[in-house]
């Protein structure tokens, strides 16, 4: 037995346990919850400043992490087509707290998009940052949790949105003008 599917049946064998622990797990496993907070915390960080400078050096990490959300999904989508793996309950005996979701399993598309906007974030501010890796994080164990994901899908789900971070945050210098339009234009319309 492979370690990835040992560590995948720890933390599922919990299922089920606990109630107030599964239904916290329900919660945060939902496709919606964590993506609407963290959404929801971007919206704040948008207009949270105490100057025009600051709010711009906010607006210019969102849109940056709105551009690494679109490369990340890109390259999900491209290894997606090259490699499809069955999720765990499809071969495994699991404790499933969640829907039978039918596409690859790896990488977690979940903790893509968690981690691509944290990192993206935490490249701009840590407390911020850290607080939406931390949401990421718990996205993706209860994806685990739930019997959806092996703990593997996550780990590469994480590191694509990590280095599709990095990779447009620090090396990424030549969409500086379109970001400079952005909010140049949402400036003009009260939205920056």
């Amino acid at each position: 037995m492979s370690f990835d599917l040992q560590l995948l049946q720890w933390i599922n064998n919990l299922a089920g346990l606990n109630v107030f622990l599964d239904g916290l797990m329900r919660l945060l496993v939902n496709d919606y919850f964590l993506t609407t907070a963290m959404s929801l915390i971007l919206v704040i960080f948008w207009f949270e400043g105490q100057d025009r400078d600051r709010r711009e050096r906010n607006q210019r990490a969102i849109l940056r992490a709105i551009i690494v959300l679109f490369v990340a999904n890109i390259v999900l989508k491209l290894c997606n087509l090259v490699y499809f793996r069955p999720r765990p309950f499809v071969d495994h005996e699991v404790n499933l707290l969640f829907y039978r979701p039918t596409d690859s399993s790896f990488p977690s598309n979940p903790a893509t998009v968690g981690f691509s906007v944290a990192a993206a974030i935490w490249l701009y501010n840590r407390r911020l940052g850290a607080l939406l890796l931390l949401l990421a994080t718990l996205f993706g164990l209860s994806r685990i949790y739930c019997g959806v994901h092996y703990p593997s899908d996550i780990i590469a789900g994480a590191l694509l949105g990590a280095l599709s971070a990095y990779l447009v945050v620090r090396k990424g210098g030549f969409i500086d003008p379109i970001i400079s339009l952005i909010i140049r234009t949402g400036r003009r319309l009260y939205l920056a």
